[in-house]
């Protein structure tokens, strides 16, 4: 009995590390027969899952179905928590004050313990009742884990100074000051803590700075993304409801609140394509930049063949150069003067013929220092400093006058380079290789360029077909 019982447990600690290891090695997109084969599932039982919405939504490469390793993990972890929620009892009746609206009342047993754990919460207005009650199944798992719990056969009085008690005087603003701001933003980028600082004075401080931690729930938020609405575009609003939403999660997890309400974006345009250059303008832009001089011809070769970011362009240094090898690391960008690692990911990249030739050519003359661009003018008193984002577009700018172009920010020159590397059939893997994108999401907005190419090649086709049956008229 007790071997049998031990060879059950090597079985089941065999199963577990080879589940482990199997996740090590998933790659970074899997396909339906990959999917398929981790759920020990045919292909057909995971596209029925598919349909029902039972598993991560896929994107489509080609014509292929694909998740991202990192989706699929998620999920995994969110199947795992699931599996280890606490049961609950849930009863959802009309709120007494409001009956649009649902009580939710919500029983859980505490683990190890006879003792159960009771909420009573009002669910979020515009849900129905089943919507109500999968709302408070949700909220089952962090009920167990706050501090200072209600129970049912606990007192109801806290000591005093307790979390809840102390959120409640605590206005939004006194925890972006308190607690936020030292504890998260100051742990950031430069720009991502200037981005908070600038939206929170500017909206979510003038409009929700005053109230109570503690009544921020989801009408107050519906109220606040109504008010964005009229104020600015909704791509700039959803900015603003992203930090918001950052605020109360955190607030959450610091235990200053019951639940983050939730954030919802606003519905944004569908995006147009962004404009590109053309080969022809790419070649006058080129030659206009080797007339202005050899730095504005490196400049405008890194952003135009590498995809180099502008600010990568000013914090680009000698050291990360390898002419030899015809390869830049890029590991730096700057901002406003601050040297920092480069958003996306570290990377070495092949450089291009003409660009290792301007390089080498530049370089001869190049002033002494670290960085491979320097500026000279009236503002840095003539002597050799550091390029700046408004420097280098102010050099583009003038190349693009001589070129008989009309003026646009650096950015469009790295957008040019990824979808003329889309457009010219590179596959998905090599774009993200040279934008550098840490989500292959990011890298599938350029892949719609190759939309041209594959209807071409279908036009083509209707247009043999319809010589085909006009010349079989003609014979008759």
């Amino acid at each position: 009995m007790g071997a049998d019982l031990g060879a059950a447990r090597d079985r089941r600690d065999r199963d577990a590390q080879a589940g482990e290891l199997e996740l090590d090695a998933l790659p970074q997109v899997l396909y339906v027969r990959d999917f398929a084969k981790l759920l020990r599932i045919s292909s057909k039982a995971l596209r029925h899952r598919v349909a029902r919405g039972q598993v991560p939504t896929p994107f489509r490469l080609g014509r292929a179905l694909v998740w991202t390793r990192e989706a699929i993990l998620d999920w995994l972890r969110d199947c795992d928590r699931a599996a280890r929620r606490p049961p609950a009892k849930i009863a959802v009746r009309p709120y007494a004050n409001d009956p649009a609206r649902w009580h939710v009342d919500i029983r859980v047993s505490e683990p190890g313990s006879s003792r159960v754990v009771r909420r009573r919460l009002v669910a979020p207005a515009g849900l129905g009742e089943d919507e109500a009650r999968r709302w408070g199944e949700a909220r089952a798992s962090a009920i167990v884990e706050e501090p200072g719990l209600d129970r049912a056969d606990a007192p109801r009085s806290r000591a005093p100074g307790s979390t809840r008690s102390r959120a409640g005087a605590m206005t939004l603003t006194e925890f972006y000051e308190s607690r936020f701001e030292p504890e998260h933003v100051r742990l950031q980028k430069p720009a991502t803590q200037d981005g908070y600082s600038s939206v929170f004075r500017g909206h979510i401080g003038p409009l929700l700075g005053s109230a109570p931690l503690a009544a921020i729930d989801d009408e107050r938020v519906l109220w606040f993304r109504a008010q964005l609405h009229g104020r600015m575009r909704p791509s700039s609003a959803n900015t603003v409801l992203g930090k918001l939403g950052a605020m109360l999660r955190f607030a959450r997890r610091a235990r200053l609140l019951e639940s983050a309400p939730e954030v919802r974006p606003l519905p944004t345009p569908r995006a147009r394509p962004k404009r590109v250059y053309s080969d022809l303008e790419i070649a006058a832009l080129v030659r206009a930049a080797g007339r202005r001089g050899e730095d504005a011809l490196v400049v405008c070769l890194l952003a135009l063949d590498m995809g180099l970011r502008v600010s990568e362009i000013c914090a680009l240094e000698w050291a990360d150069v390898d002419l030899e090898r015809r390869a830049i690391t890029i590991q730096n960008n700057t901002y406003r003067g601050r040297k920092q690692t480069p958003k996306g990911v570290i990377g070495t990249i092949a450089m291009t013929g003409r660009l290792a030739r301007a390089l080498t050519a530049y370089q001869r003359a190049a002033p002494p220092g670290p960085l491979v661009l320097y500026r000279e003018s009236a503002r840095t008193g003539s002597r050799p400093a550091a390029h700046t984002d408004h420097s280098i577009r102010y050099l583009l700018n003038l190349v693009q006058d001589a070129a008989g172009l009309e003026r646009t920010g650096p950015h469009m020159l790295r957008h040019t380079a990824l979808t003329r590397l889309a457009r010219l059939g590179a596959s998905v893997y090599e774009v993200q290789a040279v934008a550098r994108h840490a989500r292959l999401e990011t890298t599938q907005a350029y892949l719609h360029m190759q939309q041209v190419t594959l209807t071409r090649d279908a036009a083509r086709r209707l247009d043999r077909a319809d010589a085909g049956a006009t010349g079989e008229l003609a014979d008759d």
